[in-house]
């Protein structure tokens, strides 16, 4: 009873915010990133909440994780060594003091991107998410603290740390535009292949 009272309170809490809230772009491309609603947060909250006696060990939700991000890297293209320092196009930049913040022309979606790093994370996604949780700068550990913390922002985190893949890549398909069901308009690797990156990195399946 007090976990559906939960639900149900964060529930109404969103729809009534998110009624003042917007998405689009700033302006200055990415324009078609859909971020994180409310609806996303009450989520992530309640995977959070009814994940409390988990079968998996500590130890394997971690692999699981690793593996997870590993396959991310997979997705779109950064898993070599330079990924870290990878602009989207294919450009590196070498100085970790903050994120690049270059507007690269992508002529398949007609718009600029500012996405970089391993995650290949667009600039307003980065001021957010490191003004949230403090990061010092865009080096690689920063980076992975935030691809944590947009796994979780779209509910994610709980399932894949529990080997949960598909359920996992269906609700971070929003964030990065190679997943599987994006609808971004850009290239989108299948499940099966991202799966097998995942398995290959060391996770297992639920």
């Amino acid at each position: 009873m007090r976990k559906l009272m939960l639900v149900g309170m964060m529930a109404a809490a969103a729809f009534l915010l998110l009624r003042h809230s917007g998405k689009g772009g700033e302006g200055e491309g990415d324009a078609n990133y859909e971020a994180p609603d409310l609806l996303d947060q009450a989520d992530a909250l309640f995977q959070e909440f009814t994940d409390m006696n988990s079968s998996v060990s500590p130890e394997q939700q971690g692999r699981n994780l690793a593996a997870f991000m590993q396959m991310i890297r997979v997705s779109e293209g950064t898993a070599g060594p330079d990924g870290y320092r990878t602009i989207v196009g294919g450009s590196l930049f070498d100085d970790y003091h903050d994120h690049p913040r270059q507007l690269i022309w992508i002529p398949s979606i007609n718009d600029y991107s500012s996405a970089a790093g391993a995650f290949q994370i667009i600039r307003r996604t980065w001021d957010g998410v490191q003004g949230k949780l403090g990061l010092p700068d865009f080096s690689p550990a920063s980076q992975d603290q935030a691809c944590v913390e947009l796994i979780r922002q779209r509910g994610g985190l709980r399932l894949a740390m529990n080997g949960e893949f598909a359920a996992a890549v269906e609700k971070c398909r929003k964030e990065w535009a190679s997943l599987p069901g994006a609808g971004y308009g850009q290239r989108e690797n299948s499940l099966a292949k991202l799966q097998t990156a995942y398995l290959n990195a060391g996770g297992q399946l639920a």
